[in-house]
């Protein structure tokens, strides 16, 4: 768990990576979702075309999944897994940045297409509908009496599966992965899910209708056509979509951590986030040639086996910077969060500090860490 309060990564993680030219610096920007200090986005997305991109991903995805499994190709295999990444990231952008954005009335900046797009993308991902998202997030999450504390619906979700306050961190971190194998848990999640839609009507309750039509009909004209069904959208759009909201939920905020009045709402927000940043320390020059060269393995296998895909599949979008949005829920920029977050340090924010964690893990283990009271809490930034 890299990063993770109190192992020694209190230098800026970010600044390492300037060891790797120029030229890089906006990928490793989006990686680590940690811009430099005065950098400034290479590209600036409309939400037209942040839209068309997110759809682009996700439907690639699952067009890749279906030729791997219905055709079987040599190695199809790896391009199941390639097309599961595509699909999961792009679902839980659809979720995470458009729906979301749309519920705080910001995705296209009109009322009606924000509300037809976060119908849309929740349909596509199987999710609860816009309607039930709103009032979990936009009309309670976002209240200042319900924030972080045990009316708070994902304080709620998550003492539902077992985690609760006064359990110690090695306990929690069993119930975790206890959780994260538990077949109940995905039944529950999905039956949710299914229960949310059934709920709806109109064009929302027909196109849901007809979405999950298609894919029951695919064992009727495609080889293979259950297992095209199972493997290309149940697992990735049903299960690795489930985990991944776990997974985000149980480290998105220092849940109930006792407020602060002098801080007020908007502040109480912030100081109860730290932005989740997937990256670690980069090798520095001056370590002799052979203890470097064991330090860029570890680095390129932590990189290449945990942080990239934590960013691709659980920490996506502008998630890393989620304390921005607490400090600015209405704010337009939230397509270049990442930059508009460290300007907003590079000018002197208002508030308490920044904090940051390194690691998804670390994430969680900061949550763990504050529910027993013991440990730390992250690298104050800014």
């Amino acid at each position: 768990m890299d990063g993770a309060p109190g192992t020694g990564e209190a230098v800026d993680v970010r600044a390492s990576y300037l060891r790797f030219p120029k030229w890089t610096q906006h990928f490793w920007t989006w990686q680590t979702g940690k811009a430099l200090p005065g950098q400034e986005p290479l590209l600036r997305h409309t939400w037209a075309t942040y839209l068309a991109s997110t759809l682009a991903v996700f439907f690639a995805g699952l067009a890749v999944s279906v030729l791997a499994v219905a055709w079987q190709f040599p190695l199809w295999y790896l391009a199941l897994l390639a097309g599961w990444v595509l699909t999961v990231a792009g679902e839980r952008t659809m979720v995470l940045v458009i729906a979301h954005q749309a519920l705080h009335r910001r995705f296209s900046g009109n009322a009606r297409t924000d509300w037809f797009w976060g119908e849309a993308v929740t349909v596509l991902t199987v999710f609860h509908t816009f309607r039930d998202f709103k009032e979990e997030h936009f009309d309670n999450h976002h209240r200042r009496e319900v924030f972080a504390t045990e009316a708070d619906p994902p304080v709620q979700f998550l003492a539902g599966l077992g985690f609760r306050p006064g359990v110690s961190r090695a306990g929690l971190w069993r119930r975790a992965w206890t959780v994260f194998l538990s077949p109940a848990f995905y039944w529950r999640g999905f039956a949710g899910r299914i229960a949310s839609n059934l709920r709806s009507r109109g064009w929302r309750l027909a196109a849901f209708a007809a979405w999950l039509a298609l894919w029951a009909s695919i064992p009727f004209w495609l080889p293979h056509g259950w297992l095209v069904t199972v493997l290309a959208f149940v697992v990735p759009v049903i299960l690795f979509a489930q985990l991944s909201a776990l997974l985000d939920r149980l480290g998105e905020h220092e849940w109930l951590t006792p407020r602060d009045p002098a801080l007020g709402h908007r502040f109480y927000t912030a100081a109860a986030t730290s932005a989740r940043f997937c990256g670690a320390r980069v090798p520095s020059r001056g370590t002799p040639a052979g203890e470097q060269a064991k330090q860029w393995v570890s680095w390129t296998a932590r990189t290449l086996g945990y942080h990239l895909p934590s960013r691709l599949l659980v920490i996506v979008g502008d998630l890393p910077n989620h304390d921005y949005h607490h400090r600015y829920p209405a704010t337009p920029r939230w397509t270049t969060a990442a930059y508009a977050r460290q300007h907003d340090i590079d000018t002197g924010p208002e508030g308490p500090p920044y904090q940051e964690v390194w690691g998804m893990g670390a994430a969680i283990d900061l949550v763990f860490r504050s529910w027993q009271e013991e440990g730390p809490r992250a690298v104050p930034h800014g």
